[in-house]
């Protein structure tokens, strides 16, 4: 894909619309940014109710307004650490912090606005034929913020369906063990 400018903030929130939120990207941030992958943990899962949660890590002081400042922001505590953030109107899940790493937050990809990462619909292109009415989308960013670096916890991947992904690959978390590349299925006992 074609290196395009980098856009100034995106914007993001909750199903209900009660929680708002914007990430800036000031020129010297990473772009894309790098913090970005997909967990197979059970938690996750069950947090985002998905079978391939994904977050983008942004600095704390790039997000506003402060997601603990709006009233429907609610966090559960996951672990020792660690916190995931929701709508307590409508139930949306938001985020993942850590106690550890205070300064970055993690936003879940699919709160994101539409228009962030498809674009703007282009409705004097739009045209219809036997599939229904197609709406051109001019914009987004969803290939670069949806592309995942990395895959944490592969050690739960579902055969045929989430481990044919591309990609650096940890058994569990990127601390403990090595990175690797291709399917947990197929690896064998080396004796």
């Amino acid at each position: 894909m074609p290196e395009r400018a980098r856009p100034s903030s995106i914007t993001g929130g909750c199903l209900c619309g009660a929680i708002r939120f914007t990430i800036r990207f000031p020129n010297d941030s990473d772009w894309p940014p790098k913090g970005n992958g997909i967990c197979q943990c059970t938690m996750c899962r069950k947090h985002s109710g998905s079978l391939l949660p994904q977050n983008i890590s942004f600095p704390v002081a790039h997000l506003s307004p402060s997601l603990s400042s709006l009233p429907t922001y609610k966090t559960y505590a996951s672990g020792p650490t660690t916190s995931r953030g929701f709508c307590s109107t409508c139930g949306s899940p938001l985020s993942f912090n850590d106690k550890k790493d205070p300064d970055l937050v993690e936003i879940n990809i699919g709160a994101l606005d539409e228009e962030a990462l498809i674009g703007d619909k282009v409705e004097e292109e739009a045209w219809e034929d036997e599939y229904g009415r197609h709406v051109p989308r001019k914009g987004g960013w969803g290939y670069e913020l949806g592309f995942p670096q990395y895959h944490i916890f592969a050690e739960n991947e579902i055969k045929g369906v989430t481990d044919g992904f591309e990609g650096d690959k940890w058994l569990t978390d990127r601390k403990g063990g090595n990175v690797f590349k291709g399917k947990v299925g197929e690896m064998r006992r080396k004796d």
